[in-house]
């Protein structure tokens, strides 16, 4: 499997705002993410933008344009779209620690289109969020490298996230 263990870099997150606090009127947030990753030796890099619409306090509607490049890979495309599910235990407004998970489709280019799930968990210390998770995705088609090699039908990403402020 090709695996991506990346720093996702948030200027949002995926959760900026507690899990629980998201009763307020802050409903919208933004990241911007980039990782790195390997597969059958080979390099890539992937880069995310991403807005979180919190329709409930426990759900995330999250939606993410992002590419990825390599020296032997095709660059990819598309649009991320998932349903994180989450929740935050407190020991105070400003530490606790935050769960999420849900599902997920991919469309992109290359026949890199599929589905996914993602899970994490977080711990926040006051305005910052580091944590950390990962995400299975399923390609609908088999993919192949610049080389014509064939790429994994699945893959899995290990990621960090970092993450502060940034609603809208």
């Amino acid at each position: 499997m090709k695996k991506l263990i990346g720093v996702l870099l948030i200027l949002g997150g995926i959760f900026s705002n507690s899990a629980l606090a998201q009763s307020s009127s802050q409903n919208l947030s933004y990241d911007l993410s980039g990782g790195i990753g390997t597969y059958n030796g080979n390099s890539y890099t992937e880069i995310d933008l991403g807005l979180n619409w919190y329709l409930q306090d426990w759900l995330n509607w999250r939606n993410s344009i992002f590419t990825q490049f390599g020296s032997s890979i095709n660059t990819v495309y598309g649009l991320d779209t998932a349903a994180i599910f989450g929740t935050g235990f407190y020991s105070s407004p400003k530490f606790g620690v935050e769960v999420f998970a849900g599902p997920g489709l991919r469309f992109a280019n290359e026949d890199a289109s599929g589905y996914f799930g993602k899970a994490g968990l977080i711990f926040a210390i006051g305005p910052i969020r580091i944590g950390g998770g990962a995400q299975v995705t399923k390609y609908y088609d088999t993919r192949r490298d610049k080389y014509g090699f064939k790429m994994p039908d699945e893959e899995v990403q290990y990621f960090i996230v970092l993450s502060g402020g940034g609603t809208l």
